[in-house]
C-alpha cells in the first residue's frame, strides 16, 4: 500500500472523512452532491461546513464549482483513492 495514502488515512479520520464518505457514496450512485447535502448530513452550520470543505479542497481531495449555485462538490482522483483505501479497512 502506498505510504502516502496510509498517512492521509490517519490524518483525516474525523468529520472530514465523514464528508468524504458521503460524497463518495452519493457520487458512486451517480448523484450530484451539493453543499446543502453535506450541511444536513453533518447537522452543522454553514461556517463549519465551509471550513471542512475548504480544508478538503486545499488537500486536493474535493473540488467545488464556486461559480454556479448551488455548489456542486466532487471527489478528485486522490479523494476517491483515499476513500477506497479507508473502506478496505471496514
Amino acid at each position: 500500500m502506498n505510504s502516502n495514502i496510509v498517512l492521509l488515512v490517519k490524518k483525516y479520520l474525523n468529520n472530514k472523512v465523514r464528508v468524504l464518505n458521503k460524497i463518495y457514496k452519493l457520487s458512486k450512485g451517480n448523484e450530484t452532491v451539493y453543499y446543502s447535502d453535506i450541511e444536513s448530513y453533518l447537522n452543522r452550520g454553514k461556517n463549519q461546513i465551509s471550513l471542512i470543505l475548504s480544508k478538503l479542497e486545499s488537500y486536493n481531495l474535493i473540488s467545488r464549482n464556486k461559480e454556479n449555485r448551488p455548489q456542486k462538490i466532487v471527489l478528485t482522483s486522490m479523494g476517491k483513492k483515499l476513500m477506497e483505501t479507508i473502506l478496505t479497512f471496514y
